[in-house]
């Protein structure tokens, strides 16, 4: 809890239509599972082999399926499938569709394009200007896929990519690319069945076409619920309380954020900066996950029943139960943390005691979880916390992964206490 004023730079998104903060999606990308079908195999030599290019990003090039619409929805066709398309016309193998010149023309375009998006990565992923490219030729909801992904790591696809998306009405999956009347789609669900090789040559040769009741429904992967993360806003709460957790968590695509408080609208924060709450204490949504923040206002929260009716009412049905700073007194003093370990912000540490004697105040710990409960230390602890719930949930990998995204030196030592008490 503390009131020098914070200062935090903005995040440039060069293209309007892309989200920053992709690495989100990137991580959700590689969890996917993808549809039972028969075994994929390499391209053939002299093609782009963008199996090698996907693997090397650690994509999984016989399951992931990221080409997502706006909404980020998966199409149901494995990308690197789609992606074989582009290649076998490369490669001279196509019996009807596009022009291989002007295939050939918009490939090195998009290639070069996705090689300068890229060169910040291109040491550690040399080849990720092949998959960002791929991306680009399947049209503009597969290029803005990739987009809000490699904008994470600094380098959303930017350059000019005209040509490649051109060619989406052959390549897309509504796309015909052998120009039969018969979309990618539609081949794709009567021979993928059968293996790439059997998709490839139907949907670029019109000769060969589904037979009657040939199409099988694809197999679009289910999109899991969102856990909804409520955030409570109070006046006077302490800015980096909320959006320390808030960067992490907001780049989780399993969690939506929800800003409440006891009426919606502007909250003034201890520094002064207002935050819109969406939603007051009446109309919140089903929450799995609370945050309650500290900060100066702390004093004054501590004495308002609406909120502490809020907060116990909450602590029925929520799935954890966090707090950053001096949240922790809030929760205590709503009686939610007695018989739980927990701790809060050193240089205000009494009084968080002071509210729960029956508490089990842990004076050396960044964070502290008792069973849904999860209590973080002042303001820059509850960053870590907020990884550390993100590492319960879902695995440290994916924890350091999204430190990293967000070049966050993540102490994933709950017990690793520089501030604590003597």
């Amino acid at each position: 809890m503390r009131q020098v004023p914070i200062q935090r730079p903005g995040k440039a998104v060069p293209c309007p239509s892309v989200r920053a903060g992709g690495i989100a999606v990137l991580v959700a990308v590689l969890a996917l599972a993808g549809s039972p079908r028969a075994a994929w195999s390499a391209p053939p030599p002299g093609a782009v082999d963008f199996d090698a290019a996907m693997a090397s990003l650690k994509f999984k090039p016989e399951s992931v399926d990221a080409n997502a619409d706006a909404k980020a929805k998966p199409n149901g066709l494995i990308d690197a499938d789609e992606m074989a398309l582009v290649s076998a016309v490369l490669d001279g193998q196509a019996k009807a569709g596009p022009d291989r010149a002007a295939v050939k023309a918009a490939w090195r375009q998009a290639d070069a394009s996705a090689t300068a998006d890229m060169a910040k990565l291109a040491k550690a992923y040399p080849q990720a200007h092949t998959v960002a490219a791929g991306y680009a030729m399947l049209g503009h909801g597969s290029l803005e896929a990739f987009s809000r992904m490699s904008a994470a790591f600094g380098a959303p696809l930017k350059s000019d990519y005209s040509q490649a998306l051109a060619l989406a009405r052959y390549f897309a999956a509504e796309g015909d690319a052998d120009g039969d009347g018969v979309s990618n789609r539609d081949e794709y669900a009567a021979f993928i069945g059968q293996g790439r090789a059997a998709y490839v040559r139907a949907a670029l040769d019109p000769a060969v076409k589904p037979g009657p009741g040939a199409a099988t429904a694809l197999a679009i992967p289910v999109q899991p619920a969102r856990k909804v993360v409520g955030v409570v806003l109070y006046p006077g709460f302490e800015l980096l309380d909320v959006f320390g957790p808030v960067e992490m968590w907001a780049n989780v695509p399993e969690f939506e954020v929800v800003m409440i408080a006891e009426k919606a609208g502007p909250v003034r924060s201890a520094q002064g900066v207002e935050v819109i709450a969406t939603r007051d204490f009446a109309s919140t949504p089903k929450i799995d996950i609370l945050m309650t923040p500290g900060g100066i206002g702390t004093y004054e929260a501590l004495e308002n029943p609406r909120l502490l009716d809020f907060l116990r009412a909450q602590d029925k049905s929520v799935d954890l139960m966090t707090s950053v700073c001096t949240g922790s007194a809030i929760l205590a003093k709503a009686g939610l943390l007695h018989g739980h370990k927990a701790t809060s912000n050193k240089a205000f540490f009494k009084l968080a005691t002071d509210q729960d004697p029956g508490v089990t105040w842990v004076r050396k710990a960044r964070w502290v979880e008792d069973g849904k409960y999860v209590t973080s230390s002042g303001v820059s602890a509850g960053t870590d916390m907020a990884l550390g719930v993100v590492a319960r949930l879902y695995g440290k990998d994916r924890a350091r992964l999204l430190a990293k995204s967000l070049e966050y030196q993540w102490s994933e030592d709950p017990s690793s206490d520089p501030f604590a008490l003597p």
